[in-house]
């Protein structure tokens, strides 16, 4: 075999045996949850990737569209831009002159892991559906606590109770609590709650099941991510 031979199989042998390098266009546009697991906690957190290499860390205020620039200036630490170098995500944040380089990995093809965390594409909801259902959930730190509670009828109407508390710090421990009624739309992955008083809020939402096979998914498997919150399916 001579060295021209020898310098064709080595071609070939590198177009069947190394995967393509994964460029920015090779993420979706869309929004993505992020799993990760450390110990013994779950945590869910969202990503909305856009066109033109777009990114935002859990968006808060719907998706359907999404403002980059707003999102930027309420956010800076959150948006921003990226590319992808290697098995490298290179983000720069809005506020941030430096490029964060964080691991990137793809399966089939798919976005699949963001700096360390399992990542799949975001089931939606149809357009103008309603749910009758109520979802909770709670956090707490070492000085202060929260829960939600938002009730949602096939009607196309809610309720939303939050509750916040403060303790171990002098002269603020206490508790807060707030409820609210009034309409909702919802529609892909976000939520539209128009308060009796007429103020209106969006939040990026998206449906969430627990259930290794989700036929067999029971209603006390699923879950509503709401704003990078799980809240979880009590009827």
């Amino acid at each position: 075999m001579n060295i021209k031979s020898i310098g064709v199989l080595a071609t070939l042998s590198s177009l069947f045996l190394s995967p393509p390098a994964a460029h920015a266009d090779d993420i979706e546009p869309g929004l993505y949850l992020r799993m990760t697991y450390a110990f013994g906690n779950l945590s869910l957190n969202t990503i909305y990737i856009g066109t033109g290499n777009n990114i935002a860390i859990d968006p808060k205020n719907g998706i359907d569209p999404f403002d980059f620039k707003v999102a930027a200036k309420e956010s800076s630490q959150k948006v921003g831009t990226f590319k992808i170098e290697g098995n490298k995500i290179l983000v720069t944040w809005t506020g941030a002159t430096k490029a964060e380089r964080l691991d990137v990995e793809f399966e089939k093809g798919k976005f699949s892991v963001y700096d360390g965390g399992l990542v799949s594409k975001a089931d939606a909801y149809a357009k103008n559906q309603t749910l009758e259902a109520t979802f909770a959930g709670s956090g707490q730190t070492a000085n202060v606590s929260s829960s939600r509670t938002l009730s949602l009828t096939s009607g196309g109407k809610y309720t939303m109770t939050q509750i916040g508390g403060v303790r171990g710090v002098p002269g603020k421990t206490g508790v807060a609590e707030k409820t609210v009624q009034g309409t909702y739309k919802l529609a892909g992955n976000t939520l539209t709650l128009t308060t009796s008083a007429g103020d209106v809020t969006k939040h990026t939402v998206m449906p969430f099941n627990t259930a290794l096979d989700p036929k067999k998914a029971k209603l006390s498997d699923e879950h509503l991510i709401f704003d990078g919150a799980n809240l979880k399916r009590e009827k």
